[in-house]
């Protein structure tokens, strides 16, 4: 995405150092040690990434800013991160055992993220969970809004219904947490 690669620099002055942690760390504890995890929108590595390395697994990156990639590759020089998009995943099919994606769903718009979820589907394991962050707003039209983050506009978007959405593309969700001004997270597993 072209605006990470404009507030690459910025990001991490701006950004915790535990957002989305807690909550892929649980999911991750489900899982045998060194199990592989993607995650989509890997961003610099931290914290997400950063975290499910230290907790002994296996993790692949994958973001589509080169500048992003850049901090990622100094941040975590010893973990794999691949440039490509979420919508087609560049990975063999069934070769994940989970799935995280925090801050990039909700910059893409219910057909991209259609295809988001008919891609992770193809490459996790069946009975694997893909823990994401995202916004579901009952009556969310396809327009979405806009936002900034140090002077660059963002499109943000939500779904109506992630239970619905996830559904149709072999997943059944599992779990929803909403942290109120924060974020809301979504547990889905593939079927079986």
């Amino acid at each position: 995405m072209r605006e990470y690669d404009l507030i690459a620099g910025w990001y991490p002055t701006d950004r915790g150092h535990t957002v989305g942690v807690a909550e892929a760390l649980a999911v991750a504890a489900t899982l045998p040690p060194g199990s592989r995890i993607l995650d989509l929108g890997c961003g610099n590595g931290v914290p997400v990434t950063d975290a499910l390395v230290k907790a002994g697994h296996q993790v692949v990156g994958l973001d589509t800013s080169t500048g992003m990639l850049a901090q990622f590759r100094t941040n975590l020089p010893d973990t794999v991160v691949v440039r490509g998009d979420a919508r087609r995943c560049p990975f063999s099919s069934d070769g994940f055992d989970a799935a995280v994606s925090w801050g990039m769903m909700f910059h893409l718009d219910r057909r991209e993220q259609a295809a988001v979820f008919a891609s992770v589907s193809r490459v996790l394991k069946p009975g694997a969970p893909f823990l994401f962050m995202a916004a579901e707003i009952i009556d969310a039209d396809d327009a979405g809004i806009t936002g900034t983050m140090n002077g660059v506009t963002f499109r943000y978007y939500a779904v109506p219904s992630y239970q619905t959405l996830v559904a149709e593309h072999g997943f059944v969700l599992v779990d929803v947490h909403d942290d109120p001004g924060v974020s809301t997270y979504f547990l889905a597993r593939k079927l079986r």
